[in-house]
């Protein structure tokens, strides 16, 4: 039985991976003069830097998902952390556009190891009607974090931003690797392999070995596995509802703080304050959405779907608003206001993932939801927004997410009805 003391040791050190992953992915969305002013490039060819990013991370996820579900669960993030390390201190020593695109790839693929084996890691640890909530916390790393790379942009700019990201994430890799958790559900070893060798948090991810597969472990392909995971109804609709909701997120998160400045006249200062209080506002939506859910799934079972339709609904009123009105007092609110309902998803979607898949699939179902939210929504979002923009004007060009949160909280409704019958599937299997 894994002891408190080590659960929140656990939660901490893997809401810091968090935290470090989502500030890297945010570093340049603030940095966007520097970056012209380096590569002279328009606004669609900085969205690909995003779209590269995204692209690359959700193309690791299943396949990382898949070592979670089969190897020392510390050495698979630890093994991402240190690629994504590396890829960051290197980008911009290239010096070039290609070299810096080239990185971006290679930070987003190291990171995809964090989300998916993370939150099934939580996931066993803390099964049961909290889950959500802890879940929450996780998540905190993914708002601070983003935060932090958001006003790190600003302040250092291109390339020191970057740097300052990659750095600490050698010295995680090495902290996550000798986490000392055991499996509670599964009956095998979640992460301590005995006799394992600890990586160096400078050796090169080549040398990092997984491990021997885990006792117990499903020995399917992740292809089988994936196959397995889509006959659920509910977690079809789950992807469907994530994936327009990853599209929504990725693209204002891109874009927003450039329609501040060219669309409502926002002072740099102005920008970056609007955006940090949005991220603060965030930051309770996560934790309000985690405890709503969990609260919630104690009165019905489908009771955290029902809070996602509730964020998500309630969001497209919002970010009109925010679209819409002039620089002020209301559009600061608009926007926290947006930020708030739009973050109650994260928490109750990782739980939800985790209800729904067989105990020994649960990192491959996380991967697989992540994967299709980033492949098909988020990875394209920053470069279709980008691409719309230089035709239309970043104000037209944000009404294409605000019809995505639509389209999510539909979705997700329509989850509803086959969620218990789905989840009881997965347990009894």
């Amino acid at each position: 039985m894994t002891t408190r003391g080590a659960r929140l040791l656990v939660l901490g050190l893997l809401t810091a991976a968090n935290f470090i992953g989502y500030a890297a992915r945010n570093a340049l969305f603030l940095a966007y003069d520097d970056l012209r002013a380096a590569f002279s490039v328009d606004n669609a060819t900085l969205g690909a830097l995003g779209t590269a990013f995204m692209m690359a991370q959700a193309a690791a996820t299943i396949p990382f998902g898949w070592a979670g579900d089969r190897f020392d669960r510390r050495r698979v993030i630890a093994a991402g952390l240190l690629l994504a390390a590396a890829a960051g201190v290197a980008g911009p020593l290239g010096g070039s556009f290609g070299a810096l695109l080239v990185s971006r790839a290679l930070v987003g693929l190291g990171l995809a190891a964090i989300v998916p084996v993370a939150n099934s890691i939580l996931g066993e640890l803390f099964e049961g009607d909290v889950k959500a909530s802890r879940i929450a916390i996780f998540n905190l790393g993914l708002f601070v974090g983003g935060a932090v790379g958001l006003v790190g942009g600003d302040l250092l700019g291109y390339p020191w931003i970057l740097y300052v990201c990659a750095l600490p994430g050698f010295a995680l890799a090495l902290a996550v690797a000798r986490l000392p958790i055991t499996s509670q559900r599964r009956g095998a070893p979640v992460a301590k392999v005995p006799g394992a060798a600890v990586p160096s948090a400078v050796a090169p991810v080549a040398l990092v070995a997984l491990g021997e597969p885990v006792p117990g472990g499903d020995p399917a392909s992740a292809l089988q596995q994936v196959r397995a995971l889509l006959a659920s109804r509910t977690l079809r609709l789950v992807m469907v509802s994530t994936t327009a909701m990853a599209f929504a997120a990725g693209g204002f998160a891109a874009w927003f703080a450039e329609f501040l400045r060219t669309d409502k006249h926002l002072s740099e200062a102005q920008t970056a304050a609007v955006m940090v209080a949005s991220l603060v506002a965030g930051l309770v939506g996560v934790v309000v959405g985690g405890r709503l859910g969990d609260r919630w799934a104690r009165r019905t079972r489908a009771g955290r779907l029902w809070t996602i339709v509730t964020g998500m609904s309630a969001t497209v009123p919002s970010v009109a608003a925010a679209i819409l009105l002039p620089a002020g007092a209301a559009l600061v609110l608009a926007s926290m206001v947006t930020m708030f309902f739009v973050s109650w998803y994260h928490a109750p979607m990782a739980a939800t993932v985790d209800d729904l898949a067989r105990p020994k699939q649960a990192a491959t179902a996380q991967a697989l939801v992540v994967f299709t939210m980033h492949i098909l929504g988020t990875s394209s979002s920053s470069w279709v927004l980008g691409w719309l923009s230089d035709r239309t004007g970043l104000a037209a060009a944000m009404w294409l997410p605000t019809g995505a949160l639509v389209v999510a909280a539909l979705a997700m409704t329509l989850a509803v009805p086959s969620f218990a019958r789905d989840a009881q599937a997965a347990r009894a299997s």
